[in-house]
């Protein structure tokens, strides 16, 4: 008694398989050129996307990274942000200040404060 061998089809083979069988006349005639049993591309059809899925510990994996990505990114946003403001800030500053010399150096020019005690 012989064993038949299990062969295990890649996401990736399944979905061109699919594919094809989307668009093909003679299904049993394309599960004989791929080499497969015609009822494994209505199966793999039905499944959908499912059969293209990572594994789960992989896709665990990737969710993790992602959302510590998210979190990082978001971070950075904030500080862009906050820096954008501090910026604001000191131009601004710095502006008034230019403003306050240039006032200064007027002769004849009346002070911007009064003595005090007088």
């Amino acid at each position: 008694m012989s064993q038949a061998k299990w062969r295990k089809y890649s996401p990736e083979f399944r979905q061109k398989a699919v594919e094809r069988m989307k668009t093909c006349t003679n299904v049993t005639a394309l599960a004989r050129e791929l080499g497969i049993r015609r009822k494994w591309l209505y199966k793999w059809a039905r499944e959908g996307p499912v059969a293209v899925r990572q594994p789960e510990s992989i896709g665990g994996e990737v969710e993790k990274e992602n959302e510590q990505l998210r979190r990082k990114l978001t971070e950075m946003e904030r500080l862009a942000g906050q820096q954008a403001a501090e910026l604001d800030f000191f131009k601004g500053a710095l502006r008034r200040i230019k403003g306050a010399r240039q006032n200064s150096t007027n002769n004849g020019g009346t002070a911007s404060t009064n003595k005090s005690g007088s």
